[in-house]
């Protein structure tokens, strides 16, 4: 089930017995009254006494039909808020889809032209194709980044299965790392095997390798694989990039402490990803940022 309709089952339902509630202590109340008539206290008539309840019914009445009123328009401009909402959603699924295509053959053709350049004396042509090379996959990294968060903020699901993670590692830094980054891989044993959906894990290492470039003085990123428990494998990662925020703040939407790089989207989409594939983020600063990514270890 979708999270907004999970939030709209509870709104409706507190609503229903806020309403149940009020209108249960009311009608408690008159037929109290009612029963005590011949109870009632000297200097008071029968006439004032019904004249009492008449007014505490109507007020009652009153009361529950206005909350019912202010209720049905809170929960109208809600339903008009989802829908705006996910036709919004719906738009940027749509917009980026459609300039993933164009911008993957951008992508190509910069590789061709950066080949054909290789034997080029010209190092001005050579320095702008491989800007553009990295400008563009940047702006892929932005893409997915965009498309994928919509997909997650509608419900979308992934599609976990076993990955060797060291093999699948190295491809993706190889493919993707940006400009003079470098890296290191080490594992005691590079046989391990995680459940993982293959484009999110992707994904994720992609905005941890735009993240060192926004934010670490250092080009070269080291990357511990160990396992953590019999059922838990662990991805630390380190550019000695240094975070002087508040760590638990790191992984919400748009916190970007104080620098101007950035979205401010890619660490939450992180931590959604593998909370879909049910692992789990940890942050550790003393004083370089440190992440650790914890995935669960497939049996097979």
């Amino acid at each position: 089930m979708k999270k907004s309709n999970k939030n709209l089952i509870i709104l409706f339902s507190l609503l229903a017995f806020a309403l149940l509630s009020i209108g249960t202590w009311w009608l408690y109340l008159l037929i109290n009254l009612k029963s005590n008539v011949g109870n009632m206290p000297n200097g008071i008539s029968y006439y004032d006494h019904q004249k009492f309840i008449n007014m505490v019914a109507w007020e009652g009445a009153t009361f529950l039909l206005l909350i019912s009123l202010i209720a049905a328009i809170i929960f109208a401009y809600y339903l008009k808020d989802q829908k705006k909402t996910r036709n919004m959603q719906a738009f940027f699924s749509s917009l980026t889809h459609e300039l993933k295509t164009p911008l993957a053959s951008i992508r190509l053709q910069a590789d061709v032209i950066n080949s054909l350049l290789e034997d080029s004396q010209n190092r001005r042509l050579q320095n702008l194709s491989d800007r553009m090379i990295e400008d563009t996959k940047n702006l892929e990294t932005q893409m997915d980044k965009i498309l994928q968060l919509s997909r997650m903020e509608q419900g979308g699901d992934l599609n976990p299965r076993p990955l060797n993670i060291y093999t699948f590692i190295r491809e993706t830094l190889e493919k993707w790392s940006l400009g003079d980054q470098d890296f290191q891989i080490s594992s005691k044993d590079k046989d391990l095997n995680i459940m993982a959906d293959p484009f999110a894990l992707e994904l994720i290492l992609r905005n941890l390798l735009e993240n060192s470039k926004n934010h670490s003085p250092q080009e070269m990123i080291q990357i511990k694989i160990f396992q953590k428990h019999h059922n838990e494998v662990v991805l630390q990662y380190t550019d000695n990039g240094i975070f002087k925020g508040d760590t638990k703040k790191l992984g919400t939407l748009f916190y970007k402490y104080n620098s101007p790089k950035g979205s401010g989207i890619g660490l939450y989409l992180i931590k959604k990803l593998i909370k879909k594939m049910e692992g789990n983020l940890l942050f550790t600063s003393s004083p370089t940022l440190s992440f650790e990514l914890v995935f669960k270890e497939s049996s097979s």
